[in-house]
């Protein structure tokens, strides 16, 4: 089984994704890894410092990891464009997001761009609508207790949280905590 972990920046993905392997006893694939290991670029973004990733070569390095191993967790920004039986999108309530990404990146390019992408629920509006995926907001849990929710979800033991996080609702609150 590969269960893929995305989100935009600042959400938890990595402190979580690695929780939860060694809590499940399996492999934890990190793309950015191959893709640089391997160098799996289709080139530079300079305004948002980032290499662009090779999607389609990545997705055959994920599938090799797959038939070496039973069960993998992979984690990204991009996960949820790779081969997954089950997608996890983690979601922070963007006022808070936007604090924890102005402490961890000084250009304002990547904290809006996340920013943004995080209000609108961009990554599970990505999400093809043939895939299984949930929702976990992270605004107020550890990486301890999220990883005990995706585990949840593995083991069949949770609801479904497709489209219940909507920050939008919340814009007027957000924007008053900015006041």
């Amino acid at each position: 089984m590969i269960v893929a972990i995305s989100g935009v920046a600042g959400t938890g993905k990595t402190e979580t994704a690695r929780i939860l392997a060694k809590r499940m006893k399996w492999k934890l694939v990190r793309p950015d890894d191959i893709a640089k290991k391997k160098k799996l670029y289709l080139g530079y973004d300079r305004k948002r410092k980032s290499w662009i990733v090779n999607l389609e070569k990545l997705k055959k390095e994920i599938k090799k990891s797959e038939k070496e191993n039973k069960n993998i967790i992979i984690e990204s920004l991009y996960s949820h464009f790779l081969p997954a039986d089950l997608i996890i999108v983690l979601r922070t309530k963007p006022n808070v997001l936007l604090k924890r990404l102005k402490k961890k990146y000084k250009w304002e390019t990547k904290i809006t761009e996340n920013y943004e992408a995080e209000l609108m629920g961009l990554i599970s509006v990505e999400i093809p609508k043939n895939k299984k995926f949930y929702e976990i907001d992270t605004t107020n849990s550890t990486s301890q207790q999220t990883a005990k929710k995706i585990e949840n979800i593995i083991k069949g033991k949770a609801k479904n949280h497709l489209g219940k996080i909507e920050w939008l609702k919340c814009l007027p609150i957000i924007l008053r905590s900015f006041s």
